[in-house]
């Protein structure tokens, strides 16, 4: 807050410029911090305060510009909004790749990723996503700081954590890991990327270090925390491109196009996924060619393109005779195949299509990935009501209820709330009701009771 208060006449003339009320303008910013995993409940009056020089805490500057940004196709900065207070620093962490070493905005985020400072990362940005086709990686690594030496043995080291990290987030979700892996990337990663070492060390702990800050974003992703996952998922892409690793690039390219499609930006989603398939198809084995262009199926069939189809097919082929895929990142198997069969099922209208690919998926599914087979028995229940199939639709929502309380993930809440909200409308059917009843949260702990 200001005293005296000046009025914000910036924020006026984006009013104007957009053709928006206070209103309009808090139901956007209402609704781009839930899709981030906030809720906001600001109202036309917020926004008559705001204009009277008042300011609000963040994200909401952030928030704010990034409304702005998509309705006038322009960029939109958090302090061309007047809402910043004088003197606040802005972080360069949401600008375009390029600007800084991979390893100074990695310890930045990661200074911002604490439970108390998620707000200070701001909004999921579209503009953020014009990533650049390629870098010179020998001109970006940062100089080494004079200390002891990095050597095989911490490359190792970072590579065992990496499979340590991945096999609980899949087992067990990602609130399980998430601050863990936080903790190690700050305290043990992070000083080993500043240390000197010999160049064939470098490129493969830098490597790693690509795939642990993307296994970071996606648990971020998994939480709903988004403009985090985002610029983690980013993070990740320099740090490949630093150590001259398109298959990193790839994955992070990748882990960025399905975090934009689950939001709804579809466009931005098939352009990510396109980038990853041609930068990083010709590195990888059959199971990760599939994981790559999968997604691209995917986002294609999101936009109504008929080659979904055929490139799906393309990607079992690649799958036929291969060994599952077991990598700590961009592992790929016959059950994710059939989620994405689901998925463009789903997008072209095929409900029936999607209700037996989502069978087959789970049929396929490793007994240890309970995040994923928790995701798939949620949206399988939502598919078989939205079909009449009530009784089906409860039996696979008990099914869904047996696996959440083992594992912490944001996205599974956001099922359960969404399955909940489906069945009530036939809370007088025994079923339904049974299923209700322990669908309750336990204490307003948002967990189901078992």
């Amino acid at each position: 807050m200001r005293s005296p208060r000046t009025p914000n006449q910036s924020l006026r003339i984006l009013l104007a410029e957009a053709g928006w009320s206070g209103a309009q303008l808090a139901r956007r910013i209402n609704a781009l911090a839930a899709a981030q995993g906030t809720a906001l409940r600001y109202d036309r009056t917020s926004v008559a305060h705001w204009l009277a020089g008042s300011r609000p805490r963040p994200p909401v500057p952030d928030l704010v510009a990034e409304a702005f940004t998509r309705s006038l196709g322009r960029p939109v900065r958090a302090q061309d909004t007047g809402l910043l207070n004088p003197g606040q620093p802005r972080r360069a962490d949401g600008a375009p790749p390029g600007e800084g070493s991979a390893v100074a905005r990695l310890e930045r985020i990661l200074g911002d990723t604490d439970r108390r400072g998620l707000a200070r990362l701001g909004a999921y940005s579209l503009a953020a996503l014009a990533i650049p086709p390629g870098v010179s990686e020998a001109a970006r690594i940062p100089a080494a700081e004079p200390s002891a030496r990095v050597d095989a043995s911490q490359v190792r080291l970072a590579r065992e954590m990496l499979t340590v990290f991945s096999r609980g987030d899949a087992a067990f979700g990602a609130g399980s890991i998430r601050e863990p892996l936080r903790q190690f990337l700050s305290t043990a990663l992070l000083p080993w990327l500043r240390r000197d070492m010999k160049p064939a060390v470098r490129r493969e702990l830098f490597t790693v270090a690509a795939q642990l800050v993307y296994l970071c974003a996606f648990t971020h992703f998994d939480m709903n925390h988004q403009a985090a996952a985002q610029r983690l998922y980013l993070t990740s892409v320099e740090l490949a491109r630093e150590a001259g690793d398109p298959v990193g690039t790839a994955l992070g390219l990748r882990g960025l196009s399905v975090q934009a499609h689950t939001l709804g930006h579809f466009t931005e989603a098939h352009r990510l996924a396109e980038h990853a398939v041609r930068t990083g198809v010709r590195h990888v084995p059959p199971h990760q060619q599939a994981f790559l262009q999968g997604q691209l199926a995917v986002t294609q069939a999101a936009l109504g393109d008929s080659r979904a189809l055929r490139l799906l097919a393309d990607a079992e082929r690649r799958l036929e005779g291969t060994a599952s895929g077991s990598s700590p990142v961009g592992a790929f198997h016959q059950g994710s195949l059939a989620l994405q069969h689901a998925a463009v099922a789903r997008s072209r209208g095929d409900h029936r299509t999607a209700v037996r690919a989502l069978d087959l998926s789970l049929r396929r599914r490793p007994a240890d990935e309970r995040r994923s087979r928790a995701l798939s028995l949620a949206e399988l229940a939502e598919l078989q009501l939205a079909a009449g199939h009530l009784e089906q639709a409860c039996r696979t929502g008990h099914e869904f209820l047996d696996v959440l309380p083992h594992i912490h993930s944001a996205r599974a809440e956001v099922r359960l709330r969404a399955l909940t909200a489906g069945l009530r409308p036939h809370a007088t059917n025994t079923v339904a009701a049974a299923l209700l009843a322990r669908a309750r949260p336990r204490g307003g702990a948002g967990r189901p009771t078992g």
